[in-house]
């Protein structure tokens, strides 16, 4: 009856304890808000967010309550790896082709990394429950929401597709369908921690009624990086975590309900596809409501059922946070069992020549049956993804040690694809950072994660009280994490790494000891605020008055305009945009030679933007040097051969 036994329950008063609740805020707050928030895929509210992170770690220091007590040698080994990623991308800018772009990943690093210190400072072992709630309620009302932005469109912003075209993907609130589907995904090892170890009974019911809404916002996103990130999510917490039968019947309940959650989706052609003009669609999204609502209290409830038919067998069973919930040998052998049949599969894939079936079906540019969208979730096809990496890797080859530049690979893609599309992004941090970074970059992010994954599982592995399901959460969201990154651009989108990085704070967060924590310790969190401010606020001051000077121009207020523009070329001296935008301004007033000179400029900060020289062709027309004119444009085309642009 080892599956069916009550809940671990953590020991001590049920009073208010500022220290956990605290934890919880860190979790909950920024994950929820950047996630409704677009993601965090904006420039100003990630900057936003690192600017908060690091001048609450430089006050903390400052008073002394900041970190609370000294840091375990495994997060000093991830800072220091961190701290030499920040610096890597910071000196990219030298060798880049865009300086601005350049500066502008730098910021990116840096407020990640306040995001990493401000959790390492404030977390350890006592309160590391709190923010895996705080993080689980974060995914867990985030991905309720997302469902229901498809069954009651009305209370949420206008559908992208206007009512004309159908989106038969879950966009909401990511505007971007794979990465709703990879944070939600991030929510399942750290809601069946909850469901399993949650203080209280209702605690333990809401964790289990949000897993079948996570199942559809996976399925309704079509998100083959979320099922990848789901898929190692759980099998890290089944790996490590402490009750690991109970943990696999909870998980079975939730699974079937989530699965008759997806089936009555899959059933409801016109909820499935999208259409916003089908005469059906009202009921099939109220039926499929009024289902999820269904599934989800049913879950519950069979769940509750079973632990107190548990408890009723088994009288006085409920464990305390001081007692053992399996012995950490057993622990290892239960992990090393779940290892093995990984491995196992893979070696049976290798051998019977599936592996290569697959890679070869993953190569293809496009998903076979693409007539239906969830045909997707059936399929290996990489849908351009191959294409990308290959793209990542011939860039690197031209540059092994240290890459092409931080944020440029767009411009290597536009000149050398074959696939006439737009990208921005290598669909792989891990690709884009060898690309972007060389081996030296990628090596310090794989040398950042690994650490991070050793340090936490053996922490889990070690522990014999509630803590390691806490632990175990930890490293699966932080794994799931990892798993996204290497399929989707999900470094972009601020709310992602935001709750890996928070995982990896807990992962890493040692039992509080009450020692004294060194003013060397203090002086170093202190100095590191300042250079990772400056990263922080430099891109994010000019994006600011690069945006600032667009709405005064549109306005016709161009003395204002350029005077926004005059305080970013004195910040980013380096920087583009503000030169292309100075350019803008001077050809709507009729101003030509001088937008003339300031294009000049902008090509010298990115010549590789083939944009700015197509603004070059036009301005050299209109300046009438039909020669100039034709040798720029024709430069912009060589930059960006395959674009639609050059075919008319």
């Amino acid at each position: 009856m080892a599956a069916l036994a009550p809940p671990i329950a953590p020991t001590g008063s049920r009073r208010p304890q500022p220290a956990m609740a605290g934890a919880w805020v860190l979790g909950f707050a920024p994950a929820a808000l950047l996630a409704l928030d677009g993601g965090g895929y904006d420039v100003v509210t990630r900057s936003e967010l690192g600017l908060l992170c690091w001048w609450l770690i430089f006050l903390g220091v400052i008073v002394g309550v900041l970190p609370r007590q000294p840091l375990r040698p495994a997060a000093w080994g991830v800072l220091a790896l961190f701290a030499g990623l920040l610096f890597w991308t910071w000196l990219g800018a030298d060798w880049s082709t865009s300086a601005e772009r350049s500066l502008s990943e730098a910021g990116r690093v840096a407020a990640y990394g306040g995001v990493l210190v401000l959790g390492l400072g404030l977390v350890d072992r006592d309160n590391l429950i709190g923010l895996v709630n705080g993080l689980a309620c974060a995914v867990g009302l985030v991905a309720a929401l997302a469902a229901l932005s498809r069954l009651l469109p009305a209370w949420f912003p206008a559908d992208p597709g206007g009512g004309l075209v159908p989106v038969a993907r879950l966009v909401y609130p990511f505007n971007y369908a794979d990465a709703v589907g990879e944070f939600a995904a991030l929510g399942l090892p750290l809601l069946l921690h909850v469901a399993l170890t949650g203080r209280t009974r209702a605690g333990r019911a809401l964790a289990l009624a949000a897993l079948p809404p996570i199942a559809l916002c996976v399925t309704m996103s079509v998100s083959r990086g979320g099922a990848l990130a789901c898929l190692v999510g759980l099998a890290l917490f089944f790996a490590l975590c402490p009750r690991r039968l109970a943990a696999l019947v909870s998980g079975a309940v939730a699974g079937a309900g989530g699965a008759v959650a997806v089936l009555a989706l899959l059933s409801r052609p016109s909820l499935r596809a999208g259409l916003q003009r089908s005469p059906t669609l009202s009921a099939e999204r109220h039926q499929m409501l009024g289902i999820l609502a269904a599934v989800s209290l049913a879950v519950a409830a069979v769940a509750d059922g079973l632990r107190r038919l548990g408890a009723s067998r088994r009288p006085g069973a409920a464990r305390t946070a001081t007692t053992p919930g399996r012995p950490p040998a057993r622990a290892r052998a239960g992990g090393v069992a779940v290892t093995a049949g990984l491995v196992l599969v893979i070696v049976l894939l290798v051998g019977s020549g599936e592996a290569d079936h697959l890679w070869r079906e993953f190569q293809q540019p496009y998903v076979r049956g693409a007539g239906d969208v969830y045909s997707r979730l059936l399929t290996l096809s990489g849908s351009h993804r191959y294409q990308y990496w290959e793209a990542a890797v011939s860039a690197w080859n031209s540059s092994p040690w240290r890459g092409i530049g931080p944020g440029t690979f767009e411009f290597w893609w536009a000149q050398h694809n074959s696939l006439s599309e737009f990208v921005r992004n290598a669909h792989s941090l891990y690709f884009e950072t060898l690309a972007e970074l060389g081996v030296v970059g990628l090596a310090l992010l794989a040398a950042l994660i690994m650490v991070t994954l050793v340090a936490g599982a053996r922490a889990a592995l070690g522990a014999v009280t509630v803590t390691r399901s806490a632990l175990a959460a930890s490293i699966a969201g932080f794994g799931g994490f990892a798993a996204a990154a290497g399929f989707d651009w999900v470094w972009q989108f601020a709310a992602i790494p935001t709750v890996g990085l928070l995982l990896a704070a807990g992962a890493l967060a040692g039992p509080r000891t009450g020692a004294t924590v060194g003013a060397r310790t203090r002086a170093v969190l202190g100095l590191a605020a300042v250079p990772a401010l400056l990263a922080i606020a430099v891109p994010l001051a000019t994006t600011v008055a690069v945006r600032s000077s667009q709405a005064e121009a549109r306005a016709g207020n161009y003395g204002r305009a350029l005077a926004d523009l005059s305080a970013a070329r004195r910040l980013e001296p380096a920087a583009a945009s503000p030169r292309l935008q100075q350019a803008l301004i001077y050809e709507q007033a009729g101003a030509i030679p001088a937008a003339n000179r300031a294009i000049g400029q902008a090509l010298g900060a990115e010549p590789t933007n083939w944009r700015i020289w197509l603004v070059a062709s036009r301005l050299a027309a209109e300046d009438g040097r039909p020669g100039l004119a034709v040798s720029e444009f024709r430069r912009a085309r060589a930059l960006n051969p395959t674009s639609a642009i050059f075919r008319r």
